[in-house]
């Protein structure tokens, strides 16, 4: 039994990797491809891959055919991707390039029948449900207008998947994930937030008070999440992976003031601070991925909390 991790170096693939790990049983020798190889104790093989070169591509995707061909993995965690909405403009290519052409080739090159979980977002749906009066929550049934160029190509790879599940060559399902934090998170607002809330005297935030609505996800649940995903070979589609609640940018500061002990005023920069194509209202609905079993143990500001007290 083999498991390939695109992306594993990255701050969920890492903590992925070690919960993969303790089911040795399940999805035995654990192997990566990412930009940069690394030393882990939970890795058996990794290789230098780098799915998002804008050069030589071909080059790249034949390295991953390579070790398609030499371990054939029956479980595939694609994590691999720009992920990120404010990386468009004279860098869309890339995020096309990424994002996109992997998902093909990954699900072209896979041992037929491979259990795939792809790493998808729930920027999917965009903003259109919200007038701001509306308490609807986003469900996989709902339609999407993603609002950002990153957005597009997670909805262009789960249809990818979608069409390579319904012919048989691999069995996928799409983790629609909400910004996640916990042990090891290296970016987002929380990273940003302990580092401003430390060596600053006042707190900048983008937006007007009390800015964007969002979920926050604990690094554990989401493990705890895509292993489930994978080990229930008998779901397919879309799943969304958030806590049972959402929270604002004001809650969110003061979520990571709580875990710092250091308390700061918040001086709001205005709505023309907001990169384009950023959703300031995200409320989306976990009933679907509960129905066969998942439990999130954080909401959101204890995830954040959590968060912060672990990076100290």
């Amino acid at each position: 039994m083999t498991t390939l991790v695109t992306g594993a170096n990255g701050f969920v693939g890492k903590n992925l990797i070690q919960e993969l790990a303790r089911h040795k049983r399940v999805f035995g020798k654990i192997i990566n491809v990412s930009r940069k190889p690394f030393a882990s104790p939970f890795i058996d093989h990794s290789y230098r891959c780098d799915l998002g070169y804008p050069n030589d591509y071909e080059d790249q995707f034949y390295g991953l055919r390579y070790v398609m061909k030499r371990h054939e993995p029956e479980y595939i965690f694609h994590l691999a991707s720009k992920a990120t909405v404010k990386m468009e403009g004279n860098e869309s290519f890339d995020i096309l390039h990424d994002n996109i052409l992997s998902t093909q080739k990954i699900c072209e090159w896979a041992p037929k029948g491979a259990r795939v979980v792809l790493a998808s977002s729930v920027i999917v749906y965009g903003d259109w449900v919200f007038d701001h009066k509306d308490s609807h929550k986003y469900e996989e049934t709902d339609r999407t207008e993603p609002t950002s160029i990153y957005g597009i190509t997670k909805r262009a790879s789960e249809g990818i998947l979608r069409y390579h599940t319904s012919t048989g060559q691999v069995n996928g399902v799409s983790a629609r994930m909400c910004a996640t934090v916990g042990r090891g998170l290296t970016h987002g607002v929380v990273y940003d937030f302990i580092k401003k809330i430390t060596n600053n005297p006042v707190l900048k935030a983008i937006g007007s008070k009390p800015g964007s609505t969002k979920p926050y996800c604990h690094i554990d649940d989401l493990t705890q999440a895509l292993i489930l995903l994978a080990m229930n070979k008998k779901v397919n589609g879309e799943y969304n992976v958030v806590p049972d609640d959402q929270i604002n940018i004001e809650q969110v500061a003061k979520a990571v003031m709580s875990g710092l002990e250091e308390y700061r005023e918040i001086e709001w920069l205005g709505d023309g601070a907001n990169w384009k194509g950023d959703n300031k209202l995200i409320a989306v609905s976990n009933k679907k991925l509960k129905s066969i079993g998942w439990e999130p143990k954080h909401k959101s500001a204890e995830a954040i909390f959590q968060a912060v007290k672990d990076s100290q």
